[in-house]
């Protein structure tokens, strides 16, 4: 999509990319943020980024210095993409990951608010570690979905709070005067059969494990054969420790998109035969390379539903899937996967179902 401002014009791509046209690459709320950072900086300033899904306003700020915040690897992927289309250096740009320290002060802190606002603190705090004394922090939001617990979350780490006008249907937080914080570590402790499971801030189902991976867990017993097992958007690790609790000879590797997701799941899974991926595909995987893939397969993207992201799950796991492996998955019902599944494996099965859930296993993909 083509966006213009200040005589400079950008073509801005989502990606991985949707067939719905009305999903765009960015918000109202980026516009206003860019244009207060437009308004009150300049090129000698420097600027972290948090929460930018598309690289839209790294794109369009990338002759700032810039400090870019990468939790995603669909994230990473779209900013390249976006940079290289646009015919943007990446020279002034360091990209850093949610739990590293920002290394030189940031004039300017910018984060568009994540729904999650448990990850809106982990990003908040690791700007207010790295922001200048005078810097300034501005959160963009849309205003139907503000809620006083982000300023309740702001106003642990600022004195000064200021809400903008309303721009189309959204809305910036500006925080200044930084406060004094006492230093703690962003990990939810969460209780599961005598288990203490932990994750980061920032990763799915922070007060309890989901009720669809209990689901799955409770329908799910490994056979003695599947020895090179895939977790697909593995989380905090409780399926692959779930398979190695059950098989400790498998091989197990984990792969999310989000690098919070792995480094928690690093913190639950010490054992040799795990292996850790931040990827967003299974690109580097060869064909036939898995006897069991097991997955909680996201659809929810921030305020979005989108299930084509987990369509291209299933293609991608019928590909690495062994011809005698196999496939099982848990999803909302509403969802309706099963005619899905069917065009890419010969054999889907319904092994267990409630009012909410259902547990498909597949059988046979088609090569």
């Amino acid at each position: 999509m083509i966006f213009e401002n200040n005589n400079s014009v950008f073509d801005i791509k989502r990606h991985p990319t949707s067939k719905n046209n009305s999903l765009k690459p960015w918000s109202s709320s980026d516009e206003l943020a860019l244009n207060y950072l437009l308004e009150n900086s300049s090129t000698k300033d420097s600027i972290t980024l948090a929460n930018d899904s598309f690289g839209f306003l790294t794109t369009c700020l990338s002759d700032y210095k810039l400090n870019v915040i990468i939790n995603n690897k669909t994230q990473e992927a779209s900013t390249f993409k976006n940079l290289l289309e646009n015919k943007r250096s990446k020279t002034n740009l360091t990209f850093i990951t949610p739990l590293d320290k920002i290394e030189e002060k940031s004039n300017f802190g910018l984060i568009k608010i994540p729904k999650g606002l448990s990850l809106f603190e982990l990003y908040l705090k690791q700007v207010h570690e790295g922001l200048d004394d005078n810097g300034t922090v501005i959160c963009s939001f849309m205003t139907k979905y503000f809620t006083p617990q982000i300023l309740k979350i702001a106003s642990l780490y600022f004195e000064e709070i200021e809400q903008s006008k309303a721009f189309k249907k959204s809305r910036i937080l500006i925080l200044k005067k930084k406060k004094e914080v006492v230093e703690k570590e962003l990990i939810h402790s969460i209780a599961y059969n005598d288990q203490i499971i932990k994750q980061y801030y920032g990763v799915f189902s922070s007060n309890n494990i989901d009720y669809a991976t209990q689901f799955l867990i409770d329908a799910f017993k490994i056979d003695a054969s599947e020895k090179m097992v895939l977790d697909l958007a593995s989380g905090n690790g409780i399926l692959a420790k779930l398979v190695l609790e059950q098989s400790p000879a498998s091989t197990v590797h984990l792969i999310d998109d989000s690098y919070l997701a792995i480094a928690s799941s690093q913190l639950n899974l010490q054992e040799e035969n795990c292996n850790f991926h931040h990827a967003y595909n299974l690109d580097e995987f060869e064909d036939e390379f898995f006897n069991l893939v097991i997955s909680n397969p996201p659809f929810h993207f921030e305020y979005e539903t989108n299930i084509s992201v987990p369509l291209g799950m299933f293609s991608q796991v019928a590909r690495c899937l062994k011809s005698t492996g196999r496939f099982i998955m848990v999803a909302n019902r509403h969802l309706s996967y099963k005619k899905h599944l069917e065009n890419r494996f010969n054999d889907v099965q319904i092994i267990a179902e409630n009012a909410k859930f259902m547990v498909y296993e597949c059988f046979d993909p088609i090569k």
